[in-house]
């Protein structure tokens, strides 16, 4: 069979490929990983769950087409079939909530020395980001 990686904001996950729907993988496999289920209610995640119109093609109830999870969830995704990767957003929800704050999110890279700096090593100073790409 072949494996599936999955990168979310928790994560990368290795799930088995299944066929059901365009990317179908174990819907248990799945709701370990992601805390992701479907339930009667809708898609749910703890208290939150999000209505599912059209379950049939959400999941056969072994297995869950992530394409239209991440439909259904408003997540943006890209597929890079030739490697089997599946990258995932963060759902639209929070991304507006967060550009709403104009707060960049915390990380930490190397600077010029190797020195891992954090943004936050910058708390109530003015802060200038640059970043460079070669593409």
């Amino acid at each position: 069979m072949t494996r599936l990686t999955v990168i979310d904001e928790s994560g990368s996950h290795s799930f088995e490929k299944v066929g059901f729907g365009k990317l179908g993988v174990s819907a248990d496999d799945f709701a370990r990983a992601s805390g992701w289920s479907l339930k009667p209610e809708g898609l749910c995640k703890g208290e939150i769950c999000v209505p599912v119109r059209d379950t049939a093609a959400m999941s056969n109830g072994v297995a869950i087409d992530l394409a239209e999870f991440a439909r259904v969830t408003g997540r943006d995704m890209v597929i890079d079939a030739s490697r089997n990767v599946v990258a995932m957003g963060e759902q639209a929800s929070s991304r507006a909530a967060a550009m709403a704050t104009l707060d960049a999110p915390n990380f930490t890279l190397p600077d010029i020395n190797g020195k891992s700096v954090s943004l936050s090593d910058f708390a109530n100073r003015k802060k200038l980001i640059l970043a460079w790409s070669s593409w």
